[in-house]
């Protein structure tokens, strides 16, 4: 997803989903909670996260280096993510971006480093099947959409 569109998703088609999807909407506390998460909504929109394989070991799901994975909120991007889903990879991303969508959350600069990420298999070193580690950081959502997806 290309940054204009991002910021439309984010700043529109997610809050109005929300309300639409809320009973209880029109009750000042909600109009409150959605108007004090704008800067959630327009962190998502310009940043994404980004997870690169730096060791793969017998990986079931077939994860290899060099592979890397785009998120932008909590969607994974397939135009822009290489490598193949593995439910235990995804559920250690899954924390990462919520250590991201607690920056977006805040006032203030966003920090761009992430702490990495490991399967949960532990691999053959210490009894495992195989093993994954990416570096994670965080990166401007592109201008325009990336090669293969249209916006």
């Amino acid at each position: 997803m290309d940054r204009k569109t991002a910021a439309d998703f984010f700043g529109r088609a997610v809050p109005d989903a929300f309300i639409a999807d809320t009973p209880e909407a029109e009750r000042p506390e909600v109009a409150a909670m959605l108007e004090g998460s704008k800067g959630f909504f327009e962190g998502c929109a310009r940043y994404q996260v980004v997870a690169e394989v730096v060791e793969a070991e017998r990986c079931m799901a077939g994860v290899r280096v060099g592979q890397r994975y785009v998120m932008q909120g909590a969607h994974l991007d397939p135009a822009q993510t290489t490598g193949p889903v593995c439910v235990f990879l995804m559920g250690m991303l899954a924390q990462r971006v919520g250590i991201a969508f607690d920056r977006f959350g805040r006032e203030g600069a966003v920090s761009l480093t992430l702490p990495g990420a490991h399967c949960t298999d532990p691999g053959p070193a210490v009894g495992g099947f195989g093993a994954v580690k990416v570096r994670m950081w965080i990166e401007p959502v592109p201008v325009t959409a990336p090669a293969g997806e249209q916006s």
